[in-house]
């Protein structure tokens, strides 16, 4: 651990400034989002009763306040929950409207994006005594949740072609975002794109010998055919997208990947994961159910996955991004280069390595079991929202239970603790959005502006302390160089505090909620900036 430590800390000094001038799609351009609730985007066979019957699918769609652009691209984001529905699965997330769903929206809203929260279906047998039902049902809720998908997108190209395009969306630029669950859903509704793919040995039952899944009864893999369980939406428009995020999830399996040699366009992939992840693999390896601990089925992890996008061509399109020389980009893109060689193995999983292109690893602390560290829920509304559930289904459902079994896989929740890796994952996705979009305006992420200046301390008469500090550090400059912004990394390159708009030459930076131990502190100026480690006992 001090080894890799000390390479992060070393390529640390490669860090250079985010630029900050108000660019759509890099940039919180706009302050405002309108969020337009409950919108059914189709209509499906649902099986959570247990009991087939038609349901309306919904989603969320927020649009930037004051934006008067007609060709935006759009991000559908899928939450996580373990395809069962909230609450009954044990877990506090699985919404629509989760924390970090919506903290998502908001900042892509706000940076020119139209941007999507929308449900799919749940229900399988995660309690199952047998194998085979679970894996069927499994494989079955995840299959019904990527043909939802592909709905959701064929439903935003039918508003463009019959309704007057009322959000104002590019029909070429789609982005599927998942996390956790979703993010199954993100990466194989990227890669699945025959029956044929889900008829493997792995899927096939034990005992009966019958493929899990049986397309006369749940659909094609698009859904655009009628079934006993399946309805079809929108078959006339495509189901194709260009960008597909993964956030803790992970792909059914690996062959999925296609590349070049694919029937169908596959999306750039984007992966972001814990390594340390007890439910979804990091690299190849088994689905462990969050409400029994029991095994399904081996998977691809997110790694692994996104490895096999860069090998197969997949990726192409982000070449630009990983040779990036100024922006927050660059610094992460060097923290990867730097874990590339680190080996690593979960419990129960296949070997890898920590470092791969375009996906990002999140080293959580001493490398604890830890999973959706960008989650995070108010331990009072949680009472105020069971008890309110429980009263209208009649559930007996706990929730200091769900809150300490959340708190097992993200043991210092907090909205704060959420936000900073939110931070790291969109400065990561940005630049390879833009380059995939094609936007000019990415000039400056990718690196075409040149380097920003290292300056000496001495230079801008920085002075700082304590250092070792309790709760915080105070930063004085000469008055020619009043400090613009600092941000604070930990030494697993994580973005976990930004201080903007400063514009002075005194500034105490408060700790708040940080933990004990090293960072790395950017003091960035208007021409150049001053790299520090601060301590925090």
């Amino acid at each position: 651990m001090k080894q890799l430590n000390f390479l992060l800390l070393a390529f640390s000094i490669l860090l250079t400034a985010q630029l900050q001038g108000q660019t759509r799609y890099l940039d919180e351009v706009f302050s405002n989002v309108n969020v337009e609730t409950d919108v059914i985007y189709g209509t499906n066979i649902s099986v959570v009763t247990g009991s087939p019957m038609a349901s309306n699918l919904l989603m969320d769609v927020y649009t930037p306040v004051g934006d008067d652009a007609t060709e935006r691209p759009v991000v559908i984001y899928l939450h996580t929950g373990s395809f069962l529905p909230q609450y009954f699965s044990r877990q506090i997330t699985g919404g629509k409207q989760d924390s970090t769903a919506v903290e998502i929206c908001k900042r892509l809203a706000k940076r020119g994006y139209v941007a999507v929260s929308a449900t799919y279906r749940a229900g399988w047998a995660p309690e199952a005594d047998d194998q085979n039902v679970r894996t069927s049902t499994l494989l079955q809720a995840a299959y019904r949740g990527i043909i939802d998908t592909r709905t959701c997108i064929r439903y935003l190209r039918k508003t463009i072609a019959e309704d007057g395009n009322p959000y104002g969306i590019d029909g070429d630029k789609i982005v599927l975002w998942g996390q956790g669950t979703g993010g199954y859903l993100s990466y194989g509704a990227g890669t699945l794109d025959r029956y044929e793919e889900v008829v493997l040995d792995k899927f096939i039952n034990t005992v009966t010998l019958q493929p899990y899944v049986i397309e006369a009864i749940d659909g094609n893999v698009y859904g655009t055919n009628e079934t006993p369980l399946n309805i079809p939406n929108y078959v006339e428009y495509s189901s194709d997208f260009q960008i597909a995020v993964n956030m803790g999830g992970a792909l059914g399996d690996i062959s999925w990947v296609e590349g070049a040699n694919s029937t169908a366009p596959e999306p750039v992939f984007i992966g972001f994961h814990l390594p340390t992840d007890p439910f979804a693999p990091f690299g190849n390896g088994p689905v462990i159910v969050p409400t029994t601990q029991e095994f399904v089925v081996n998977v691809s992890g997110t790694r692994t996955a996104t490895e096999a996008a860069n090998d197969l061509g997949s990726n192409d399109k982000l070449a630009p991004v990983l040779g990036q020389t100024t922006g927050l980009g660059a610094y992460l893109n060097a923290v990867i280069n730097a874990l590339k060689p680190v080996p690593f193995q979960f419990p129960g999983q296949e070997p890898t390595t920590l470092g791969e292109d375009n996906i990002y690893p999140f080293i959580s602390p001493g490398f604890r079991v830890e999973s959706g560290p960008w989650e995070w829920w108010s331990k009072p509304q949680l009472d105020a929202t069971i008890a309110a559930v429980n009263q209208v289904f009649g559930t007996n459902f706990n929730s200091d239970t769900l809150h300490y079994t959340g708190l097992l896989t993200n043991p210092d929740m907090s909205a704060e603790k959420a936000r900073a890796y939110i931070d790291t994952i969109m400065a990561y996705y940005i630049p390879r959005a833009c380059v995939t979009f094609g936007f000019e305006e990415c000039s400056n992420a990718l690196g075409v502006v040149g380097t920003e200046e290292v300056l000496d301390a001495k230079q801008v008469g920085l002075m700082m302390g304590p250092n070792p500090a309790a709760e915080a550090v105070s930063f004085q400059t000469h008055a020619d160089f009043p400090m613009k912004e600092i941000r604070l990394f930990s030494t697993q390159g994580l973005l976990v505090k930004s201080y903007l708009g400063i514009k002075d030459n005194s500034y105490t930076l408060n700790r708040g909620e940080l933990p004990p131990g090293m960072y790395i502190a950017i003091v960035h100026f208007e021409d150049g900036m001053v790299i520090r480690k601060i301590v925090f006992d």
